[in-house]
């Protein structure tokens, strides 16, 4: 299960990296893989955000980019926030972050202030990504840095779901490229 959710994964980031409405089809299975892995470990937000959040969010990305994408090359038309809507972004984001961080801290969670950081800012994230926002890119390398060192605990504790933890390096990685190149792109248009 690691090993398919790892990969459908990668292969959702690298086409959304690209611009490409096929990248949600692997979303979809990713998110119900993702979201049973993250069970298992009692990452409850992280199973939240997947199971309620992701896996209807990949249906709408499916229609919205389904509307923006150029003809010519097939991929979606990207776009840059303005300042105001870059701060907006982050302030509802960090104060999100802390609220949730105290309700799964209540609920008893597994590291609820790391996995409440992740599950609130991959929300600003995907809702960037839907609306074709190169910022996503930079939301999503702070979620990827802080979700290496959340499976990594998992990883030392337990010697569990290494698949998990090398499909976040990807990420990653993949999310500095993309942010290059959706930047260089948004810049040509």
């Amino acid at each position: 299960i690691g090993i398919i959710s790892s990969l459908t994964g990668i292969l959702y980031t690298l086409f959304a990296g690209k611009g490409k409405l096929s990248c949600y089809l692997f979303g979809i299975v990713n998110t119900v893989l993702y979201g049973y892995i993250s069970y298992r470990q009692r990452y409850y937000g992280e199973v939240m955000l997947n199971w309620g959040y992701y896996f209807p969010m990949q249906f709408v990305g499916l229609y919205f980019w389904g509307k923006h994408t150029g003809l010519a090359d097939g991929e979606v038309i990207k776009r840059r926030l303005t300042w105001h809507g870059r701060a907006l972004a982050f302030g509802w984001s960090a104060a999100g972050w802390l609220v949730y961080g105290g309700v799964l801290a209540w609920l008893g969670g597994n590291r609820p202030f790391t996995d409440s950081f992740t599950t609130v800012f991959s929300v600003t994230a995907m809702v960037l990504t839907v609306r074709r926002c190169v910022e996503q890119w930079m939301v999503w390398i702070a979620v990827n840095t802080v979700s290496i060192f959340l499976w990594l605990a998992v990883f030392l504790e337990a010697q569990q779901d290494i698949a998990t933890l090398l499909m976040w390096c990807v990420f990653l990685a993949n999310g500095f490229i993309m942010l290059y190149k959706w930047q260089k792109g948004v810049k040509a248009a």
